[in-house]
């Protein structure tokens, strides 16, 4: 039986908690998933555009390849984005803690969901960014299912957890294990506190395609979040 490919916990973690720059011009605007963006929302309405994707062909399926290939790879991707776009701006995806090298990527105004998977799946890229809302909400998009860790894994994302946590941690099912682990650590925190929720500011507000979220346990806003944008947890 082949194994199905997947994205581990920790790298969809990255991916949300990378800022995405665009540069338009002299002026530069910072994307981040699960937020929206006025800047973009405005360049989107000069551009008659509802729709608009981030996209690298650096580092295919996040394995480090040398740079001339790298370079190469994206200059195939701009030709193919410019005929699919109404506009292509020059991106950049870094991590803001410095843990890995900022990719050079590309921001297509117009482009279709279908086209933008398509030509993810070409260059072999495990996600992508994807805006498909007035206010220019910014999604994450796989093109894989989140993996499960192996225990060892697991044992040392509950070590980083505060101690009162690390029960509630424990006793999770092991998808809702690799959910918590494939988010930011606020949004871990706010999920294995319950006794601070407070009903009167419901949060998340929105799914990552922009759709508002419904009614519904806190855990069951966690799955549809990640449903929304990433598919199924494998």
């Amino acid at each position: 039986m082949i194994a199905r490919k997947t994205v581990h916990p920790t790298l969809v973690r990255a991916y949300r908690e990378a800022i995405y720059i665009v540069n338009e011009g002299d002026d530069a605007i910072a994307l981040k998933v699960g937020e929206v963006s006025h800047a973009l929302a405005a360049l989107m309405h000069v551009h008659k555009v509802q729709t608009a994707a981030i996209i690298t062909a650096y580092n295919p399926f996040s394995e480090i390849q040398p740079l001339e290939e790298n370079e190469r790879q994206q200059k195939a991707l701009v030709a193919a984005l410019q005929p699919k776009s109404t506009a292509c701006f020059d991106a950049i995806g870094s991590d803001p803690e410095g843990k890995w090298e900022p990719e050079p990527s590309t921001l297509a105004l117009g482009i279709s969901l279908v086209e933008a998977e398509r030509l993810a799946d070409q260059f072999g890229q495990n996600a992508f960014i994807w805006i498909n809302t007035a206010d220019a909400f910014v999604s994450l998009r796989l093109r894989f299912e989140i993996g499960i860790p192996n225990s060892e894994e697991v044992n040392e994302w509950i070590q980083t957890l505060p101690e009162p946590l690390q029960e509630n941690a424990q006793a999770r099912t092991i998808k809702e294990q690799a959910l918590l682990m494939s988010v930011a650590s606020q949004e871990q925190l706010h999920w294995l506190n319950p006794n601070a929720w407070d009903l009167n500011q419901v949060w998340p507000l929105s799914c990552p395609d922009g759709s508002a979220m419904g009614i519904g346990t806190e855990m069951d806003r966690m799955f549809k979040l990640i449903a929304a944008g990433i598919q199924k947890v494998y």
